[in-house]
């Protein structure tokens, strides 16, 4: 039992201490939850993690692991939609930014916080909207502005894009 405790009070300290400088006072309430709401549009999120400020306000933390030490859109996108669903579910108020912990997949990589502004629940909805629209056909998508996001396209085949 003690060692049960020696271990779980490691586990416990570590998480802290992997924390931005921001969130050392906040206290850890939500790991990998799951949160679903179907007003103003119908979303399902699972966050990574969310910490409640002393203030009461909500942070939420998404982690990466990838090459490329930086966030991307869709970590703004997820962590927008979480933020959504979390406010819409439970009626706490989130935070309008959150962090991308990124880190690199070789062994002994260290995270890297990244403090990211998140959309605006209406720029969401929007978001979702344009996406059924594409899908039913109603809009055409368009091409990414990024080449990198070309090359590793799904899509790449079918494309008449020039960056190809």
């Amino acid at each position: 039992m003690a060692r049960w405790r020696s271990l779980e009070t490691h586990a416990a300290r570590a998480e802290r201490a992997s924390r931005p400088a921001a969130l050392r006072d906040a206290e850890l309430v939500y790991i990998e939850r799951l949160f679903r709401i179907s007003t103003p549009v119908g979303l399902v999120a699972k966050l990574d993690r969310a910490y409640r400020m002393p203030s009461g306000l909500l942070v939420l933390v998404e982690f990466k692991t990838r090459w490329s030490n930086q966030p991307c859109l869709s970590d703004v996108i997820q962590l927008s939609a979480q933020r959504m669903a979390v406010m819409g579910q439970t009626g706490q108020p989130v935070a309008s930014y959150a962090y991308v912990m990124v880190k690199a997949p070789a062994r002994g990589a260290l995270p890297i916080m990244h403090r990211v502004q998140l959309m605006t629940d209406e720029q969401v909805v929007a978001l979702v909207g344009r996406r059924e629209g594409i899908l039913a056909g109603r809009i055409l998508p368009r091409w990414s502005p990024s080449r990198k996001a070309c090359l590793t396209c799904a899509f790449r085949a079918q494309c008449d894009h020039p960056h190809l």
